[in-house]
């Protein structure tokens, strides 16, 4: 009988286990398997910080697909990552140095309440007889099956409390979600973000429906927002189609500004309601602490795939002329108003609103550069102009993959790029996430 790699959920590297395999492997030739049971437990597991972890769940249940690695103790966390860094750049990049050890951005015996922006989805389950209720909760792993949860300690708390007392009112109300099981009228309600000012007293709450036109939703939100402390601003974000997105075209301002105001690093940042930014407010300053250190005094800056300016703002005020290059409007748009809010000029900390692959064939010469992928990676035509067109003498990459990291440094190594440190970073505890800043420097004039 041949050997199979097995993926197999809610186990340790090390541990003894039986398990189930599914019948057929997935695309990558890794087999699933079902946890049976643990024959001998590795010394780093430890009891799940929510009920909604894991496989034993009452009756009937199904675990929360939010989190996947409660079961194992917040060091080895650590230790694990820092090691999958290492094992992937050192496998495609030969002489790259291992990784430093990774940094947490939460204290170590007690790696919750991180995420800013608290995200819950809504579904509808059979309350007995004909009639659905209302669910809030988190999706099953791999499937768009809706978990009910009670708590979620990942989460800040102020947030789950609005989020909390939303549903509770939505359900008062007999409000349901878009996808409805109750034949005499259709749900609304898609999900809802609670974007938590992590240095400031603001909050912003922003509810996706398929249609804004239900009074009896506009009645719960009222009385949600009395119950959980008035929010500073109530958006509704209005998706009627079904797709992976989690936002539609439409956003109505209901209550308070327009944008959330926070802070990172000493540079203020406004926030629309369907824009990104980062969840982990104390990780992205770390990044950008990392970033800012990597950068050689006073040198012009192209930051690419820029979004708001995490990191444009930030350099700028610490002296840099930058380019921040960004495609998404309401990013540009953010960015812009930040840069007006901290009284940074226009001339330096400018936005092109441009893919990557077209500004990087017309903006000027830039010695060095940011690169903030999506979790994909740089595309082939972004690595060619990068790394063999245009070759700034210095590159730092920060990654929110290290699958992708490690391919995309095997591209600049190839073109005469060396890597001169790999620092990880813990943006979410209790998942196989990692972050990792990569410092770049070119060392020759092109491949060999």
């Amino acid at each position: 009988m041949g050997r199979h790699t097995y993926a197999v959920p809610f186990t340790i590297p090390g541990e003894q286990v039986r398990v189930q395999p599914a019948p057929r492997p997935r695309a990558d030739g890794v087999l699933p398997a079902r946890l049976v049971e643990i024959l001998r437990p590795s010394p780093h597991r430890v009891t799940p910080g929510c009920r909604h972890f894991g496989p034993d769940q009452p009756a009937g249940a199904v675990p929360c697909g939010g989190c996947a690695w409660q079961h194992i103790a917040y060091p080895e966390h650590l230790r694990l990552k820092t090691a999958l860094v290492t094992r992937l750049v050192g496998a495609a990049v030969p002489g790259a140095p291992a990784a430093q050890a990774m940094l947490a951005t939460t204290p170590l015996e007690a790696p919750w309440g991180y995420r800013h922006k608290v995200h819950f989805v809504f579904g509808n389950a059979n309350a007995g007889g004909r009639r659905a209720r209302l669910i809030m909760g988190h999706y099953a792993r791999g499937s768009r099956r809706v978990v009910a949860v009670s708590e979620c300690p990942v989460h800040a708390d102020d947030g789950n409390a609005r989020a909390f007392a939303l549903h509770d009112a939505c359900v008062k109300a007999g409000v349901l979600a878009a996808e409805s099981a109750d034949r005499r009228r259709g749900g609304v309600l898609k999900s809802v973000a609670v974007r938590v000012g992590r240095r400031t007293p603001e909050r912003m709450m922003t509810l996706v429906v398929s249609d804004d036109g239900d009074r009896a939703l506009r009645g719960a939100t009222r009385r949600a927002l009395g119950a959980a402390g008035t929010a500073t601003a109530l958006h509704v974000n209005v998706h009627p189609r079904t797709s992976a997105f989690v936002f539609g075209d439409v956003t109505r301002r209901i209550t308070g500004p327009e944008r959330l105001r926070d802070e990172v690093a000493g540079a203020s940042f406004l926030v629309s309601p369907t824009a990104f930014f980062q969840t982990n407010v104390d990780a992205a300053e770390v990044l950008v602490e990392l970033v800012r250190r990597a950068v050689p005094d006073g040198v012009p800056v192209l930051d690419l795939y820029a979004g708001a300016g995490l990191f444009a703002l930030p350099l700028a005020r610490a002296g840099h002329a930058v380019v921040a290059v960004e495609e998404n409007a309401v990013a540009v748009a953010d960015g812009e108003a930040s840069r007006t809010l901290n009284r940074i000029p226009p001339e330096r900390c400018r936005w092109a609103r441009a893919t990557v692959e077209s500004a990087l064939g017309r903006v000027g010469a830039f010695d060095t550069v940011v690169l903030d992928p999506p979790r994909e990676g740089c595309s082939p035509a972004v690595s060619q102009r990068l790394f063999a067109e245009r070759r700034p003498s210095r590159v730092v990459y920060v990654s929110c993959s290290p699958e992708t990291l490690a391919r995309d440094l095997a591209v600049a190594a190839s073109q005469g790029y060396g890597v001169e440190s790999l620092q990880p970073v813990d943006m979410f505890p209790h998942t196989p996430h990692v972050e990792t800043v990569a410092v770049l420097s070119r060392r020759r004039a092109g491949p060999a």
